[in-house]
């Protein structure tokens, strides 16, 4: 089997697989605790080659316990930080990079192994002319669901390119999982 993330002469790669019930955008963190014996493992190799994993939304079957069927698309995460705790637990933070679309799954025990195609991001249609409205509409956005916790931010980081801001923009809207999947699966940010 090819190293985890290295890309064979067809444009596939094999990426390890992380079936949640949540939905991961590019440029997103995602903080994670792991207490299975297969996602420590999955975690400690990505640990020790540097390398990433792909989260993808279960489609059927559950976190935990024998391996879920994911969605086609996902999206690759980098491990930012990491906490080694009791039992070998830990607590990592990671950071969405890329979608992709999984060709087949070449291995389901001790965890998922996925071989999968990196998708190209396309901005659509429209994108540059819609930026600035959408910018605006963007700002208020965070500085609504601030306040609704209680917070107050003077200052909202707007991502400069189309594609980022779509995902910024997704990532912060309050849906259920698979409408946030079906956002992941459009093809174009417009």
């Amino acid at each position: 089997m090819a190293q985890p993330h290295e890309e064979s002469s067809d444009g596939l790669t094999t990426l390890s697989l992380f079936p949640l019930n949540l939905v991961l955008f590019p440029g997103m963190d995602l903080p994670l605790h792991i207490f299975e014996e297969r996602y420590k493992d999955m975690i400690g190799e990505c640990l020790s080659q540097d390398a990433p994993f792909g989260v993808v939304l279960i489609k059927e079957g559950l976190e935990v316990g024998d391996p879920a069927e994911p969605e086609r698309i996902g999206t690759s995460t980098r491990i930012l930080r990491s906490e080694i705790l009791d039992q070998g637990r830990m607590n990592i933070m990671t950071k969405g990079e890329r979608r992709f679309e999984i060709e087949e799954i070449v291995q389901r025990v001790p965890y998922v192994v996925g071989r999968v195609r990196l998708l190209v991001e396309i901005e659509g249609e429209g994108c540059s002319e819609m930026a600035p409205q959408i910018n605006d509409e963007y700002v208020e956005l965070v500085r609504n669901l601030t306040a609704l916790t209680g917070g107050y931010t003077s200052r909202v980081e707007i991502p400069d390119a189309p594609i980022e801001l779509s995902y910024a923009i997704a990532a912060n809207l309050d849906l259920e999982p698979h409408l946030r999947q079906s956002l992941l699966v459009t093809e174009t940010a417009a």
